[in-house]
């Protein structure tokens, strides 16, 4: 049994280490990635005007030039009709922050690990290690634990039930 407990703290041990580094990698890749993505942008929504349908514009400025001359590009009016297509989009700056977003998504899939090596215990493990703890042995019930059936045969075929033989005790 000594054998089988240093066989399960080995393999946990082992899982452990494979998740941190799995985790570690997970990390790096990500901030590979994130250099790929920026965090700020200005959306700009602008709705149909004229014959133009609805378009939302996306650029990475800083947040002084987020309006729409700086992001609507190409600019689908012309002449004087620019000013009034300007007046009906609404520009916002967003930030993210990517860096959350990743150690959140970690700890999310660290925690549904854990509880995947839990469910595997449970299911694989666990009886396992109940049958070597404590044999093939059955354990006594009492007749409080299983109950009393309602009607015990007697002798001669003969039917008795369970609040006479509770008198004769």
């Amino acid at each position: 049994m000594a054998t089988l407990w240093g066989g399960l703290v080995r393999l946990g041990s082992m899982l452990s280490l494979s998740c941190l580094a799995l985790s570690v990698l997970l990390l790096v890749q990500l901030s590979d990635a994130a250099k790929n993505f920026e965090d700020v942008r200005c959306k700009c929504i602008c709705p149909p005007y004229k014959d133009n349908s609805g378009h939302i514009y996306n650029k990475n400025i800083s947040q002084k030039d987020c309006d729409c001359l700086h992001v609507v590009d190409p600019m689908p009016v012309r002449g004087p009709d620019v000013e009034a297509y300007c007046l009906r989009c609404e520009c916002k700056y967003e930030e993210r922050s990517s860096v959350t977003i990743k150690v959140t998504i970690i700890i999310y899939l660290s925690i549904l690990g854990l509880l995947l090596l839990y469910m595997v215990y449970l299911t694989l493990v666990e009886p396992i290690l109940k049958r070597r703890l404590f044999g093939h042995s059955q354990l006594i019930q009492s007749d409080d634990d299983v109950g009393v059936s309602s009607h015990v045969p007697a002798v001669r075929g003969q039917s008795v039930s369970s609040s006479d033989i509770k008198c004769k005790r």
